[in-house]
């Protein structure tokens, strides 16, 4: 069986670890990229068989379906996605964790995965 993780769980998830670990309330695409790396890469150690489903497309549809929740945001030449104000870790815990394998949400809180977001586990 073939584990599929769209932008949805790999930015929430992000943005749980920087919350909770630094208090950042936002994450840039390339932080993403390394983040969804780590997490793929993890699960494929432990012998389970994981993708990353990323797209402009699907880019698109998330932050236009979970407009409640996340922002695009612009730093520079970087650019990102922000938690909106007002919107909690354990709101972002209830709507794209419970659901979670136990092996998928390790993969997300793996200590090498969050340090691709550049902080410490």
């Amino acid at each position: 069986m073939c584990i599929y993780i769209g932008i949805e769980d790999l930015v929430a998830n992000a943005l749980i670890e920087l919350v909770e670990k630094s208090e950042k309330r936002e994450v840039l695409f390339k932080q993403l990229d390394e983040y969804g790396a780590q997490v793929i890469k993890y699960l494929n150690d432990k012998q389970e068989q994981a993708v990353l489903v990323l797209s402009k497309e699907r880019t698109n549809d998330f932050l236009h379906d979970y407009s409640d929740y996340f922002e695009l945001f612009s730093s520079g030449i970087d650019e990102g996605i922000r938690l909106k104000e007002g919107v909690s870790v354990s709101q972002l815990w209830e709507k794209f964790r419970g659901y979670l394998s136990v092996d998928v949400m390790l993969a997300f809180m793996d200590r090498v995965s969050v340090s691709a977001l550049g902080v410490s586990a």
